[in-house]
Protein backbone atom coordinates (compact mmCIF):
# COMPACT_ATOMS: atom_id res chain seq x y z
CA UNK A 1 0.00 0.00 0.00
CA UNK A 2 2.79 2.40 0.92
CA UNK A 3 5.43 0.88 -1.34
CA UNK A 4 5.16 3.63 -4.00
CA UNK A 5 5.42 6.54 -1.56
CA UNK A 6 8.60 8.59 -1.26
CA UNK A 7 10.25 9.54 2.02
CA UNK A 8 12.72 12.28 1.30
CA UNK A 9 13.45 15.79 2.56
CA UNK A 10 10.65 17.38 0.52
CA UNK A 11 8.10 14.86 1.83
CA UNK A 12 9.10 15.74 5.38
CA UNK A 13 8.89 19.43 4.48
CA UNK A 14 5.32 18.96 3.23
CA UNK A 15 4.47 16.96 6.32
CA UNK A 16 5.59 19.88 8.48
CA UNK A 17 3.14 22.10 6.60
CA UNK A 18 0.31 19.65 7.19
CA UNK A 19 1.37 19.42 10.83
CA UNK A 20 1.00 23.16 11.21
CA UNK A 21 -2.53 22.98 9.82
CA UNK A 22 -3.34 20.28 12.38
CA UNK A 23 -1.73 22.36 15.15
CA UNK A 24 -3.94 25.34 14.34
CA UNK A 25 -7.05 23.21 14.86
CA UNK A 26 -5.73 21.99 18.21
CA UNK A 27 -4.95 25.58 19.25
CA UNK A 28 -8.42 26.75 18.27
CA UNK A 29 -10.05 23.83 20.08
CA UNK A 30 -8.09 24.48 23.28
CA UNK A 31 -8.84 28.23 23.21
CA UNK A 32 -12.54 27.55 22.62
CA UNK A 33 -12.70 25.01 25.43
CA UNK A 34 -11.06 27.48 27.82
CA UNK A 35 -13.45 30.29 26.86
CA UNK A 36 -16.49 28.00 26.65
CA UNK A 37 -17.33 29.54 23.28
CA UNK A 38 -15.90 29.53 19.73
CA UNK A 39 -12.59 31.45 19.68
CA UNK A 40 -9.92 32.00 17.02
CA UNK A 41 -6.61 32.69 18.83
CA UNK A 42 -3.88 34.66 17.07
CA UNK A 43 -1.68 31.54 16.88
CA UNK A 44 -4.32 30.05 14.57
CA UNK A 45 -3.41 32.63 11.90
CA UNK A 46 0.34 32.13 12.41
CA UNK A 47 0.09 28.35 12.03
CA UNK A 48 -2.26 28.70 9.04
CA UNK A 49 -0.02 31.20 7.23
CA UNK A 50 3.18 29.23 7.90
CA UNK A 51 1.54 25.97 6.85
CA UNK A 52 0.16 27.48 3.64
CA UNK A 53 3.53 28.97 2.66
CA UNK A 54 5.27 25.63 3.24
CA UNK A 55 2.69 23.77 1.17
CA UNK A 56 2.94 26.31 -1.65
CA UNK A 57 6.68 25.60 -1.85
CA UNK A 58 6.02 21.89 -1.64
CA UNK A 59 3.41 22.08 -4.42
CA UNK A 60 5.83 23.96 -6.67
CA UNK A 61 8.43 21.26 -6.09
CA UNK A 62 6.15 18.33 -6.92
CA UNK A 63 4.33 20.25 -9.67
CA UNK A 64 0.81 19.85 -8.26
CA UNK A 65 -1.79 22.48 -9.12
CA UNK A 66 -4.28 20.66 -6.88
CA UNK A 67 -2.12 21.53 -3.87
CA UNK A 68 -0.75 24.85 -5.12
CA UNK A 69 -3.91 26.79 -5.98
CA UNK A 70 -5.89 26.45 -2.71
CA UNK A 71 -2.79 27.04 -0.60
CA UNK A 72 -1.71 30.08 -2.62
CA UNK A 73 -5.17 31.59 -2.14
CA UNK A 74 -4.99 30.63 1.53
CA UNK A 75 -1.77 32.65 1.99
CA UNK A 76 -3.75 35.78 1.12
CA UNK A 77 -6.68 35.02 3.42
CA UNK A 78 -4.54 33.94 6.37
CA UNK A 79 -2.34 37.00 5.96
CA UNK A 80 -5.41 39.18 5.88
CA UNK A 81 -6.76 37.49 8.99
CA UNK A 82 -3.49 38.16 10.82
CA UNK A 83 -3.56 41.78 9.66
CA UNK A 84 -7.12 42.25 10.93
CA UNK A 85 -6.16 40.69 14.26
CA UNK A 86 -3.36 43.18 14.85
CA UNK A 87 -5.41 46.09 13.51
CA UNK A 88 -8.07 45.25 16.08
CA UNK A 89 -5.48 44.95 18.84
CA UNK A 90 -3.96 48.33 17.98
CA UNK A 91 -7.43 49.90 17.98
CA UNK A 92 -8.22 48.42 21.40
CA UNK A 93 -4.87 49.59 22.77
CA UNK A 94 -5.56 53.09 21.44
CA UNK A 95 -8.99 53.07 23.09
CA UNK A 96 -7.41 52.19 26.42
CA UNK A 97 -4.69 54.84 26.08
CA UNK A 98 -7.24 57.55 25.27
CA UNK A 99 -9.72 56.35 27.86
CA UNK A 100 -12.58 56.13 25.37
CA UNK A 101 -14.39 53.56 27.50
CA UNK A 102 -14.17 55.58 30.70
CA UNK A 103 -17.50 57.06 31.86
CA UNK A 104 -15.81 60.43 32.45
CA UNK A 105 -14.28 60.69 28.95
CA UNK A 106 -14.87 64.17 27.51
CA UNK A 107 -16.62 63.67 24.17
CA UNK A 108 -16.46 66.70 21.84
CA UNK A 109 -19.39 68.97 21.14
CA UNK A 110 -20.44 68.16 17.63
CA UNK A 111 -22.22 70.10 14.88
CA UNK A 112 -23.50 68.17 11.86
CA UNK A 113 -24.12 70.30 8.76
CA UNK A 114 -26.28 69.04 5.90
CA UNK A 115 -26.11 71.30 2.82
CA UNK A 116 -29.30 70.84 0.80
CA UNK A 117 -30.44 72.19 -2.55
CA UNK A 118 -33.94 70.95 -3.47
CA UNK A 119 -33.54 67.74 -1.45
CA UNK A 120 -37.17 67.32 -0.42
CA UNK A 121 -37.16 63.63 -1.39
CA UNK A 122 -33.96 62.54 0.37
CA UNK A 123 -33.60 64.93 3.30
CA UNK A 124 -35.77 62.94 5.71
CA UNK A 125 -33.76 59.76 5.12
CA UNK A 126 -30.57 61.67 5.92
CA UNK A 127 -31.87 63.49 9.00
CA UNK A 128 -33.68 60.58 10.66
CA UNK A 129 -30.58 58.55 11.59
CA UNK A 130 -28.71 61.72 12.58
CA UNK A 131 -31.23 62.86 15.18
CA UNK A 132 -31.37 59.31 16.58
CA UNK A 133 -27.62 58.87 16.96
CA UNK A 134 -26.18 56.82 19.79
CA UNK A 135 -23.65 59.47 20.80
CA UNK A 136 -22.34 59.45 24.41
CA UNK A 137 -21.36 63.12 24.48
CA UNK A 138 -23.42 66.33 24.39
CA UNK A 139 -26.40 66.05 22.06
CA UNK A 140 -25.11 66.90 18.58
CA UNK A 141 -26.31 70.05 16.87
CA UNK A 142 -27.93 69.23 13.53
CA UNK A 143 -27.99 72.05 10.97
CA UNK A 144 -29.92 71.82 7.71
CA UNK A 145 -28.29 74.44 5.44
CA UNK A 146 -30.87 75.06 2.72
CA UNK A 147 -29.37 76.89 -0.23
CA UNK A 148 -31.47 78.09 -3.14
CA UNK A 149 -34.29 75.62 -2.45
CA UNK A 150 -37.49 76.01 -4.43
CA UNK A 151 -39.17 72.79 -3.31
CA UNK A 152 -40.40 71.49 0.04
CA UNK A 153 -36.95 71.00 1.60
CA UNK A 154 -37.72 73.38 4.47
CA UNK A 155 -40.91 71.54 5.40
CA UNK A 156 -39.02 68.23 5.23
CA UNK A 157 -36.30 69.56 7.55
CA UNK A 158 -38.71 71.11 10.05
CA UNK A 159 -40.25 67.72 10.77
CA UNK A 160 -37.12 67.02 12.80
CA UNK A 161 -35.52 68.76 15.81
CA UNK A 162 -32.86 70.52 13.77
CA UNK A 163 -31.68 74.06 13.18
CA UNK A 164 -32.60 75.35 9.73
CA UNK A 165 -30.40 77.89 7.96
CA UNK A 166 -31.74 79.15 4.65
CA UNK A 167 -30.50 81.36 1.83
CA UNK A 168 -31.69 82.13 -1.68
CA UNK A 169 -28.13 81.67 -2.90
CA UNK A 170 -27.24 78.11 -3.98
CA UNK A 171 -24.07 76.06 -4.09
CA UNK A 172 -22.70 73.00 -2.27
CA UNK A 173 -19.73 74.85 -0.76
CA UNK A 174 -21.90 77.86 0.04
CA UNK A 175 -24.32 75.59 1.87
CA UNK A 176 -21.55 74.03 3.93
CA UNK A 177 -20.14 77.44 4.86
CA UNK A 178 -23.65 78.70 5.62
CA UNK A 179 -24.29 75.90 8.07
CA UNK A 180 -20.86 76.09 9.71
CA UNK A 181 -20.87 79.88 10.13
CA UNK A 182 -22.81 79.81 13.40
CA UNK A 183 -22.25 76.17 14.42
CA UNK A 184 -21.16 75.85 18.03
CA UNK A 185 -19.50 72.43 17.85
CA UNK A 186 -15.81 71.84 18.43
CA UNK A 187 -16.09 69.15 15.77
CA UNK A 188 -17.78 69.84 12.45
CA UNK A 189 -19.24 67.01 10.39
CA UNK A 190 -20.52 67.68 6.87
CA UNK A 191 -23.00 65.15 5.50
CA UNK A 192 -24.42 65.30 1.97
CA UNK A 193 -28.21 65.43 1.88
CA UNK A 194 -28.41 62.05 0.12
CA UNK A 195 -26.14 60.20 2.56
CA UNK A 196 -26.96 58.05 5.59
CA UNK A 197 -24.88 57.27 8.68
CA UNK A 198 -25.34 54.25 10.99
CA UNK A 199 -26.72 54.88 14.47
CA UNK A 200 -23.21 54.90 16.00
CA UNK A 201 -21.62 56.84 13.13
CA UNK A 202 -20.99 60.08 15.04
CA UNK A 203 -19.42 58.20 17.92
CA UNK A 204 -17.04 56.42 15.52
CA UNK A 205 -16.11 59.77 13.94
CA UNK A 206 -15.31 61.22 17.36
CA UNK A 207 -13.25 58.15 18.25
CA UNK A 208 -11.26 58.42 15.00
CA UNK A 209 -10.39 62.05 15.71
CA UNK A 210 -9.72 61.60 19.45
CA UNK A 211 -6.27 62.53 20.65
CA UNK A 212 -5.72 64.94 17.75
CA UNK A 213 -5.64 68.69 18.34
CA UNK A 214 -6.17 69.55 14.67
CA UNK A 215 -7.66 67.19 12.12
CA UNK A 216 -9.51 66.99 8.83
CA UNK A 217 -10.69 63.97 6.92
CA UNK A 218 -13.33 61.87 5.28
CA UNK A 219 -15.31 58.63 5.58
CA UNK A 220 -15.36 55.51 3.43
CA UNK A 221 -18.41 55.35 1.20
CA UNK A 222 -20.80 52.63 0.05
CA UNK A 223 -23.41 52.87 -2.72
CA UNK A 224 -27.09 52.72 -1.80
CA UNK A 225 -27.70 50.40 -4.75
CA UNK A 226 -26.02 49.18 -7.93
CA UNK A 227 -24.22 46.10 -9.15
CA UNK A 228 -20.71 44.70 -8.93
CA UNK A 229 -19.08 47.40 -11.08
CA UNK A 230 -20.42 50.17 -8.85
CA UNK A 231 -19.23 48.43 -5.69
CA UNK A 232 -15.79 47.77 -7.14
CA UNK A 233 -15.47 51.45 -8.12
CA UNK A 234 -16.44 52.55 -4.62
CA UNK A 235 -13.99 50.12 -3.03
CA UNK A 236 -11.19 51.34 -5.34
CA UNK A 237 -12.03 54.99 -4.65
CA UNK A 238 -11.95 54.37 -0.89
CA UNK A 239 -8.50 52.79 -1.10
CA UNK A 240 -7.11 55.55 -3.33
CA UNK A 241 -8.46 58.39 -1.19
CA UNK A 242 -7.10 56.79 1.97
CA UNK A 243 -3.62 56.67 0.43
CA UNK A 244 -3.74 60.02 -1.38
CA UNK A 245 -5.46 61.87 1.47
CA UNK A 246 -8.37 63.03 -0.65
CA UNK A 247 -12.15 63.01 -0.24
CA UNK A 248 -13.80 59.59 -0.33
CA UNK A 249 -17.09 59.01 -2.22
CA UNK A 250 -19.09 58.67 0.99
CA UNK A 251 -20.35 62.25 1.14
CA UNK A 252 -19.02 62.87 4.68
CA UNK A 253 -16.25 65.13 5.95
CA UNK A 254 -15.04 65.97 9.45
CA UNK A 255 -12.75 68.64 10.86
CA UNK A 256 -12.20 70.61 14.00
CA UNK A 257 -13.64 74.12 14.14
CA UNK A 258 -10.17 75.65 14.41
CA UNK A 259 -9.08 74.12 11.10
CA UNK A 260 -12.26 75.28 9.39
CA UNK A 261 -11.63 78.82 10.59
CA UNK A 262 -7.93 78.73 9.70
CA UNK A 263 -8.54 77.78 6.05
CA UNK A 264 -11.61 79.99 5.62
CA UNK A 265 -13.99 77.09 5.01
CA UNK A 266 -14.84 75.70 1.58
CA UNK A 267 -13.80 77.52 -1.59
CA UNK A 268 -17.06 78.70 -3.16
CA UNK A 269 -15.33 79.62 -6.42
CA UNK A 270 -14.75 75.95 -7.30
CA UNK A 271 -17.70 74.10 -8.87
CA UNK A 272 -16.08 70.68 -8.33
CA UNK A 273 -13.43 69.07 -6.15
CA UNK A 274 -14.17 71.38 -3.23
CA UNK A 275 -14.00 68.65 -0.56
CA UNK A 276 -10.58 67.39 -1.66
CA UNK A 277 -9.40 70.98 -2.00
CA UNK A 278 -10.59 71.68 1.54
CA UNK A 279 -8.77 68.61 2.89
CA UNK A 280 -5.51 69.52 1.18
CA UNK A 281 -5.67 73.12 2.42
CA UNK A 282 -6.36 71.81 5.91
CA UNK A 283 -3.32 69.53 5.77
CA UNK A 284 -1.15 72.46 4.67
CA UNK A 285 -2.48 74.39 7.65
CA UNK A 286 -1.20 71.70 10.01
CA UNK A 287 -4.19 69.41 10.48
CA UNK A 288 -3.80 65.62 10.64
CA UNK A 289 -5.55 63.51 8.03
CA UNK A 290 -8.27 61.20 9.33
CA UNK A 291 -9.68 58.45 7.14
CA UNK A 292 -12.58 56.69 8.85
CA UNK A 293 -13.22 53.16 7.63
CA UNK A 294 -14.71 51.70 10.82
CA UNK A 295 -17.98 52.14 8.93
CA UNK A 296 -19.08 53.19 5.46
CA UNK A 297 -21.48 56.07 4.82
CA UNK A 298 -24.23 54.97 2.45
CA UNK A 299 -24.67 57.49 -0.33
CA UNK A 300 -26.92 57.80 -3.38
CA UNK A 301 -25.55 56.84 -6.79
CA UNK A 302 -28.08 59.01 -8.66
CA UNK A 303 -25.28 61.15 -10.11
CA UNK A 304 -23.43 58.06 -11.29
CA UNK A 305 -26.58 56.75 -12.92
CA UNK A 306 -26.88 59.91 -15.00
CA UNK A 307 -23.23 60.57 -15.85
CA UNK A 308 -21.88 57.01 -15.63
CA UNK A 309 -19.71 55.83 -12.75
CA UNK A 310 -16.56 55.36 -14.84
CA UNK A 311 -16.85 58.88 -16.23
CA UNK A 312 -17.53 60.27 -12.76
CA UNK A 313 -14.45 58.55 -11.37
CA UNK A 314 -12.30 59.98 -14.16
CA UNK A 315 -13.74 63.45 -13.52
CA UNK A 316 -12.78 63.17 -9.86
CA UNK A 317 -9.31 62.02 -10.84
CA UNK A 318 -8.85 65.00 -13.18
CA UNK A 319 -9.94 67.35 -10.40
CA UNK A 320 -7.51 65.77 -7.96
CA UNK A 321 -4.64 65.95 -10.43
CA UNK A 322 -5.31 69.62 -11.21
CA UNK A 323 -5.66 70.60 -7.55
CA UNK A 324 -2.55 68.63 -6.53
CA UNK A 325 -0.39 70.90 -8.71
CA UNK A 326 -2.37 74.04 -7.86
CA UNK A 327 -4.07 74.35 -11.26
CA UNK A 328 -7.22 75.64 -9.64
CA UNK A 329 -8.23 77.57 -12.74
CA UNK A 330 -8.82 74.29 -14.62
CA UNK A 331 -11.26 73.09 -11.97
CA UNK A 332 -12.93 76.50 -11.72
CA UNK A 333 -13.86 76.31 -15.42
CA UNK A 334 -15.77 73.05 -15.00
CA UNK A 335 -19.46 72.90 -14.28
CA UNK A 336 -21.37 71.08 -11.55
CA UNK A 337 -24.82 69.82 -12.49
CA UNK A 338 -26.97 70.90 -9.56
CA UNK A 339 -30.13 69.55 -11.15
CA UNK A 340 -29.45 65.86 -10.53
CA UNK A 341 -31.98 64.57 -7.99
Amino acid sequence: MFSGMRWDTWELFGLVGEGLFFARLVAQWLASEKAKKPVIPVVYWYFSLAGAIILVLYALHIGSFAVLIPQAVGVFFYGRGLHLEYTHRRAEERRRELGLDRPDYSWPRMSVIIPAHNEEKSLADTLRPLVDQNYPGPKPEIVAALNGCTDGSRAAAERFPVTVKESEHSGMSFGKNLGAATAYGDMLVFVDADTRLPENGLRLLAEAASGKARYIGTVAGAPDRGGLVVRICFAAANRVTKRRRAHAPGGVMLMDKGTFTAIGGFDESLPQGTSTDCIWRGLKAGAEYVFVDSFAATTSIRRFEKTGIIRQMFDWRKNHQALSVDRRDEVAQREYDNSIR
